[in-house]
């Protein structure tokens, strides 16, 4: 089985490198020190609160480069965010969509109801 997790932390210190930040900035903001990029530390695995981190804080991140250093994408730019059909948001945006549409009939009915009943304003 190969080790996804060999260079994950070189990895880290690219993205690191490409931010407006100062590494040490950054690796505090994921809830680590630099020291855990250096010497022996680099070549442990990164602990999955430092992933969460990193892909909250800096959602440009391709997630599947991070993890398993062989993204296309990632060749060509590797903070491109990796997108994943996500059908709980296509769901969501469907019934969002039903319920506009519910809203709007209701509004209509209102203003016949309104008319029927002669509270309309003309």
């Amino acid at each position: 089985m190969k080790n996804i997790f060999s260079n994950i932390k070189e990895r880290v210190v690219e993205i690191a490198e490409k931010q407006s930040i100062t590494k040490e900035e950054f690796f505090s903001s994921i809830g680590m020190t630099s020291a855990n990029f250096r010497g022996k530390a680099k070549n442990s695995p990164l602990n999955s609160n430092a992933i969460v981190n990193i892909v909250t804080k800096y959602p440009d991140t391709d997630l599947h480069w991070l993890l398993f250093g062989d993204s296309n994408l990632a060749e060509e730019e590797p903070l491109k965010q990796y997108k994943s059909p996500n059908k709980a948001s296509d769901d969501k945006d469907k019934l969002i969509e039903v319920l506009l549409e519910q809203i709007t009939e209701l509004k209509s009915d209102k203003e016949i109801l309104k008319k029927l009943l002669g509270l309309h304003n003309e």
